[in-house]
């Protein structure tokens, strides 16, 4: 029954693209204990969402997920179009294999990030609630783990097309 929203499968390709670049340690470092330790900042600081706070983040959210999208379908398009030497070509798919899943996993967490904040605006829990305090933190906690994940796709990104600029140099 749930098959169909199933989502390890792009979980699992996205921390295995992460596996084959880094350690570990460094992995959870990034993308778990930064974004739990700016969580539990704000929300000890009391910087609670607000509803203009809600409002900006689904707002910038819905734009992501549109432009993650498109960034999608381009990738989809250029990894038909690899060429080149047996090394280059399997070292840009490989690049464009590794961008693919991460960018379908970022636009993963800014779904579900989206969802949280879609929640907290229809439910209007804007008082000192226990219930703000953790989706706040939830919040909190997907925007930064989906600003390490872009940051790593932009960074793919940049070596992907400086690498199709060097190429066309040559």
């Amino acid at each position: 029954m749930f098959t169909l929203i199933d989502v390890r499968f792009i979980v699992k390709k996205h921390y295995g693209t992460l596996r084959h670049d880094t350690k570990l340690r460094f992995i959870i470092l990034i993308f778990i204990v930064i974004p739990i330790v700016v969580s539990i900042l704000f929300t000890t600081i009391n910087k609670l969402l607000t509803q203009n706070s809600v409002n900006a983040l689904i707002t910038a959210f819905a734009i992501f997920t549109g432009l993650l999208l498109n960034v999608i379908f381009i990738l989809f398009d250029i990894v038909g179009k690899a060429e080149g030497n047996v090394t280059q070509a399997n070292n840009r798919r490989l690049l464009l294999e590794h961008l693919y899943a991460n960018s379908l996993y970022a636009l993963l967490v800014s779904t579900i990030t989206l969802i949280f904040l879609i929640i907290i605006a229809i439910t209007e829990i804007w008082q000192n609630h226990p219930f703000l305090l953790i989706l706040s933190s939830i919040v909190y906690f997907g925007v930064t783990h989906f600003m390490m994940t872009l940051l790593m796709i932009f960074k793919r990104l940049s070596i992907l097309l400086f690498s199709q600029l060097e190429k066309e140099d040559q």
